[in-house]
């Protein structure tokens, strides 16, 4: 997302549900000492936000985060529904930092409709085609 100002670097990853990723702050920086992250709440859609270690979770119903053990800047993110989620890292520099969630279905191939076929069964999984 070059030209934003100020500027966001993003990254996306692929989860099932119930699969966890560790988070750390997605931006890089020439400065040895890294980003500190922003501590005070954030205003999304007029709604105030706490900010963890400067992460914050678009949708906490689809997916929530809590602490590592150490002293990074980093969060375990877990994901419980099969929908995308977005994970934002506030630096108090005014950067962004953005993890989307993709999220992969379950699905084995086992027809046409599920990305098959897997079994060599060639044929419609539409039954107007059948008859």
């Amino acid at each position: 997302m070059a030209g934003s100002n100020p500027p966001i670097t993003s990254k996306a990853v692929y989860l099932l549900p119930g699969m966890s990723y560790k988070i750390k702050s997605s931006i890089k920086t020439e400065n040895a000492m890294g980003y500190f992250p922003r501590k005070n709440p954030v205003t999304i859609d007029g709604k105030s936000r706490t900010l963890l270690r400067g992460f914050l979770v678009k949708y906490p119903e689809i997916g929530d985060i809590v602490q590592t053990d150490t002293t990074e800047v980093a969060v375990i993110y877990t994901h419980k529904k099969p929908a995308k989620n977005e994970i934002w890292f506030y630096a108090l520099t005014g950067e962004k930092g953005l993890v989307e969630i993709v999220s992969v279905p379950i699905h084995d191939h086992s027809s046409i409709v599920q990305g098959g076929p897997a079994y060599g069964t060639y044929f419609s999984d539409d039954e107007a085609d059948e008859e």
